[in-house]
């Protein structure tokens, strides 16, 4: 196998992770400094959950329509979006992939759940890394340039 199918090997190291009680203005903040899209949610040590761009724009700036009609299964909070932390937004059942597990598994996974990003957990369950679509493209593109 090719080492450069590994998730390991195409995932990036450096995660801005948050905790569940940062209030949802100030994940939004830091998502917009650190031009983000994906920020894994942790508490002691552990991924607890995903926030995404979508998830707090959706929460901070809410059109007509979503107010008339909440995503899915994500009820709608009772308090302001100033005092919710992003543990009340996250989706708690997030997908994942292993260091050593194969890019071609991680990609069929996004595309199948519908995701852009997944955190890599080791198997303690610490996020080490994250692979998103766009680390995907770069793959594909170095790949296939051999």
């Amino acid at each position: 196998m090719n080492t450069k199918s590994l998730v390991q090997d195409w995932m990036r190291t450096e995660v801005l992770t948050v905790n569940p009680e940062l209030r949802v203005e100030r994940a939004w903040e830091l998502m917009e400094r650190q031009r983000v899209r994906h920020l894994p949610v942790v508490k002691n040590a552990q991924l607890v959950g995903m926030v995404t761009q979508r998830d707090l724009k959706r929460t901070l700036f809410p059109t007509p329509l979503s107010v008339l009609a909440p995503p899915r299964g994500r009820p709608q909070p009772a308090v302001p979006p100033s005092d919710m932390s992003v543990s009340a937004i996250m989706t708690k059942t997030v997908h994942v992939a292993k260091p050593m597990e194969p890019l071609l598994s991680a990609a069929q996974r996004l595309l199948s759940e519908h995701v852009g990003s997944l955190p890599v957990v080791d198997d303690a369950g610490s996020v080490v890394g994250i692979v998103t679509k766009t680390d995907l493209v770069k793959a594909l593109v170095v790949l296939l340039q051999k």
